[in-house]
C-alpha cells in the first residue's frame, strides 16, 4: 500500500508539498550568546529546549549509548559533524564483504538500511538539491534527538549519548510505502531498538502495519509518531500511524501535537482528544541540516526554520529514550504514562482547546522524576547497589512431571512451591534466577520446555507472578532455553532466550518487560539444541553469554560480540553450562557438563584451560546433568550443585571446587524419573 499526504505550510516566502514530511527554509542565523547548561554556539536557537526542561532533566540523566531510536524517514547524512558519533552500529556485521554476517537477513548492514533501494546505504537519493526540505528531514530528526553536545560545533541534542538507528523508508520525493515501514519496524524491533520514531503520515488505514506496530509495542519498544499537520480534528479524520491507537482499542503510540513558543497549538498542527497523548514544541526549529558543499542548496550543515509535527514527535521520542536510558526496565506504557503524568498545562483558553492536544506539554525534567516511582527508585545512572541475595536455589523437574517450582534454601529446607504454568503442561520447566529489576534481590525466571510455547514467566521468591512474555512466535513449541545476566553493568540483568532442539539458533536478548534489546546467531542458523549461560569470565564487571553447540563452546559479550570458543572434549557433542568464580578471584570459570547420552562427568575450564574434571554421578548413567554455581551460604566458598538432566531421580548434589561431594537431598519424590533443572542467582 503506497501513501502520499500532503501537509502545507505557508513560510511567507514560497509554498511546499511534502509526503509525509514538514517543511524547512534553509538559514543560517549568526552567533547569538552562550547559554549555561551548553556550549554549542547555537544553543540559544534551541529554545524548544527549554520549553520542556531539558537542561534540568539533565542534572539527572543524559542518556546511554545502549538506549536506541529507530528513525524512519527520508534518508539521513551519515557523516553529519553532530551525529557521525551517534549512529547505531551493527556490531555483528562486516562492512563491505556482502555477506550477512549475523544471519538477520540483510547483507553488509553496519549502520542501518535503505528500505526504499533495499541496499545499507540509508543516505538520501540527492536527485534534485532544490528538494533540500526531504532531504535533510531524516537528519533534522536524528539531530534534534541526538546531537552531539559540547563539541565546539552547532547544536546539542535532548539525549546526549543515544543511539540513532537510520532507516530510510521515504524515497526523494517524500513518497513511500507501508510495505516499507513495515519491514522497518521489523528489523529496528529484531536488530534492539528501544524507540521508533514516525515523523510521517497516511490516512488509508493499514490493518498488516497496526499490526506490526502491535507487535512492536508487545515486544517492549516505546513508538512515536507525529499526529500530522492541517489543522484537522482527528477525531474525525484519523491520521495513520498516530490513530492506530483507535483501531487497535489499545495504547500502543504515543501521538504527538505541536505547540508554538506562546506554549499555544500550532496553526498548523492536527488535534484530537482520541489520538493526540502529548504537545511538544514545533516551530522555528533551529536543526543539523543535510551537507553537501558542492551543492547551493545543501550548503549549511545547520537550518532554520523548521517546523510541524514531524519536528515535535522527535522531542518525544528522544525524551522516551531518556527515560530508558535512566530505568531500562520501564515498560512502554510506563514510558507513556510517566510523560503525561508529567506534563505542563498548554495555553489554550478552553478545557475543549486543551483536550484536543493530549495531556499537556512535554516536561522531561518532571517525567524522568515521575519514571523514578514506577521502578521503585532503579536507575542506571546510579549503579552502586546493595544486594542482599536469598541464599537459596529453584530447582523443576522435567518432561512429563507437572510444572512445579521449589524453592530450598541452603540446607536443602523447603521455603515455597508453586507451579511456573498451568497444572495440566508437562513438559518441563527451564530456571534461571537473576536480578532483573535492579532491586538488589534475585526474581525466579522459568521457560517451558519442549511442546510448550516460548513463554518466559517472572517470579518473585515467594512464587508471585511479576510479568510474562514471549521471547519467540506464539505458536512455537520448541521449548526455550533460558539465562540471564548483568550484561552492560548496570546492576540489572538481560535475559537470553534460544529456541531448544528444532528452532532456528537465535539468541534474542530482552529486558525483564520482554523488550527485545537485540538478538544473534552464535553459530549460524542451526536446528541444533543450544545451552546457554551467563556470567562474567573476564572479570570485566560485565557478564558474557557462553553458549554451547555439538560440543563446541563460544563466548560472547552480551550484545553479541565474538569473543572466543573452546572445545571441552572431542567425544562429548552435547553439553550443559554454568559459570561461577570457583577460586574467588574475581573471573569466573565456566562449568560443563555432559549431555544426553553420556557419562555424567563436569570439566571446570578457567581461561579455556581444564583445572579439574569428574564423575558426579554413576558412571553408568547416561541422561546428562543440570548444573547451577554459586555461594550459596555465602561462606566465602563456592558450591556446584548437579542432578540429573533426565530419566533420572531428583536427587540434588553439593560438591566444592574440587568437584568433592560435600552434601546433598532429593527434591522431589526419589521414585521420578523425569529428570530436573536447577538454578541459584550467582
Amino acid at each position: 500500500m503506497s501513501f502520499f499526504v500532503s501537509e502545507t505550510i505557508d513560510r511567507g516566502i514560497k509554498q511546499i508539498v511534502l509526503s509525509g514530511l514538514m517543511l524547512v527554509l534553509f538559514v543560517l542565523p549568526g552567533l547569538r550568546a552562550v547559554a549555561a547548561d551548553v556550549t554549542d554556539p547555537f544553543r540559544d536557537e534551541q529554545w524548544y529546549l527549554d520549553a520542556i526542561s531539558a537542561p534540568d532533566a539533565w542534572e539527572i540523566s543524559t542518556g546511554s549509548a545502549d538506549t536506541v531510536v529507530a528513525v524512519l524517514d527520508a534518508g539521513f547524512d551519515l557523516d553529519h559533524e553532530e551525529l557521525v558519533h551517534r549512529y547505531w552500529s551493527n556490531s555483528g556485521e562486516i562492512a563491505g564483504d556482502g555477506i550477512d554476517n549475523d544471519n538477520n537477513g540483510f547483507e553488509d548492514d553496519v549502520m542501518g538500511w535503505d528500505f526504499v533501494d533495499n541496499d545499507p546505504d540509508p543516505s538520501p537519493d540527492v536527485i534534485d538539491p532544490r528538494k533540500d526540505t526531504i532531504i535533510s528531514h531524516g537528519t533534522v530528526i536524528a539531530g534534534i534527538i541526538a546531537a552531539e553536545p559540547e563539541n565546539g560545533l552547532g547544536i546539542t541534542g535532548i539525549n546526549w549519548n543515544v543511539s540513532i538507528m537510520p532507516l530510510r523508508t521515504l524515497d526523494e520525493n517524500g513518497v513511500g510505502s507501508t510495505v516499507a515501514v513495515r519491514r522497518a519496524v521489523r528489523y529496528a524491533v529484531e536488530n534492539g531498538a528501544d524507540v521508533i520514531n514516525l515523523s510521517l503520515t497516511f490516512r488509508q488505514y493499514d490493518e498488516r502495519l497496526a499490526n506490526e506496530l502491535v507487535w512492536a509495542h508487545d515486544q517492549g519498544v516505546v513508538i512515536v509518531a507525529a499526529v500530522g499537520n492541517g489543522d484537522m480534528d482527528t477525531d474525525v479524520t484519523p491520521i495513520y500511524p498516530a490513530c492506530f491507537d483507535e483501531r487497535a482499542a489499545r495504547d500502543i503510540i504515543i501521538g504527538v501535537a505541536s505547540t508554538n513558543q506562546k506554549n499555544q497549538k500550532a496553526d498548523f498542527s492536527n488535534f484530537g482528544t482520541s489520538c493526540v497523548d502529548l504537545a511538544a514544541p514545533g516551530t522555528n526549529i533551529f536543526a543539523a541540516a543535510y551537507q553537501d558543499k558542492s551543492e547551493f542548496f545543501l550548503s549549511t550543515a545547520y537550518s532554520s526554520p523548521w517546523q510541524g509535527t514531524s519536528m515535535s514527535a522527535p522531542i518525544v521520542s528522544a525524551a522516551a529514550a531518556l527515560l530508558l536510558s535512566t530505568y531500562p526496565s520501564l515498560t512502554p506504557s510506563q514510558v507513556r504514562l510517566a510523560m503525561k503524568l508529567s506534563v505542563d498545562p498548554v495555553e489554550e483558553i478552553s478545557l475543549e482547546a486543551r483536550k484536543r492536544l493530549g495531556a499537556g506539554l512535554l516536561n522531561v525534567e518532571r517525567a524522568l522524576i515521575t519514571a523514578e516511582q514506577f521502578v521503585g527508585g532503579s536507575s542506571s545512572v546510579n549503579t552502586s547497589r546493595s544486594y542482599d541475595p536469598s541464599g537459596s536455589f529453584v530447582i523443576a523437574e522435567q518432561a512429563g512431571a507437572s510444572p512445579l517450582v521449589k524453592r530450598y534454601n541452603d540446607r536443602g529446607e523447603l521455603q515455597v512451591d508453586f507451579m511456573a504454568y498451568h497444572p495440566g503442561f508437562t513438559g518441563g520447566v527451564r530456571l534461571v534466577m537473576a536480578d532483573v529489576d535492579g532491586d538488589g534481590v534475585e526474581e525466579i525466571i522459568t521457560g517451558a520446555g519442549p511442546g510448550g510455547g516460548p513463554q518466559v514467566r517472572i517470579f518473585d521468591l515467594d512464587g508471585n507472578a511479576l510479568g510474562q512474555f514471549f521471547a519467540f512466535d506464539e505458536g512455537g513449541r520448541t521449548g526455550i532455553q533460558l539465562a540471564a545476566g548483568d550484561t552492560n553493568g548496570d546492576g540489572v540483568a538481560e535475559i537470553f532466550v534460544v529456541e531448544d532442539e528444532g528452532g532456528t539458533g537465535q539468541v534474542r536478548i530482552f529486558n525483564r518487560a520482554g523488550h527485545l534489546k537485540g538478538s544473534f546467531f552464535p553459530f549460524d542458523r542451526t536446528e541444533s539444541l543450544l545451552t546457554i549461560a551467563a556470567g562474567d569470565v573476564d572479570g570485566d564487571g560485565k557478564d558474557e553469554l557462553v553458549v554451547s553447540e555439538s560440543g563446541r563452546v563460544r563466548v560472547f559479550e552480551g550484545n553479541g560480540r565474538y569473543v572466543k570458543e573452546f572445545t571441552p572434549s572431542q567425544f562429548v557433542d552435547a553439553l550443559t553450562l554454568a559459570v561461577g568464580d570457583l577460586d574467588q578471584d574475581g573471573s569466573e570459570e565456566i562449568i560443563v557438563a555432559s549431555g544426553r547420552g553420556y557419562e555424567p562427568r563436569l570439566w571446570v575450564y578457567n581461561q579455556n584451560n581444564l583445572s579439574v574434571s569428574s564423575l558426579v554421578f554413576n558412571g553408568g548413567f547416561t541422561g546428562g546433568v543440570a548444573v547451577a554455581v554459586s555461594d550459596i551460604d555465602q561462606n566465602g566458598e563456592t558450591e556446584i550443585f548437579v542432578t540429573p538432566l533426565s530419566g533420572g531421580g531428583p536427587q540434588v548434589r553439593v560438591l566444592n571446587a574440587e568437584l568433592e561431594p560435600i552434601g546433598g537431598f532429593f527434591a522431589f519424590d526419589q521414585e521420578n524419573r523425569f529428570g530436573s533443572s536447577i538454578a541459584i542467582w550467582n
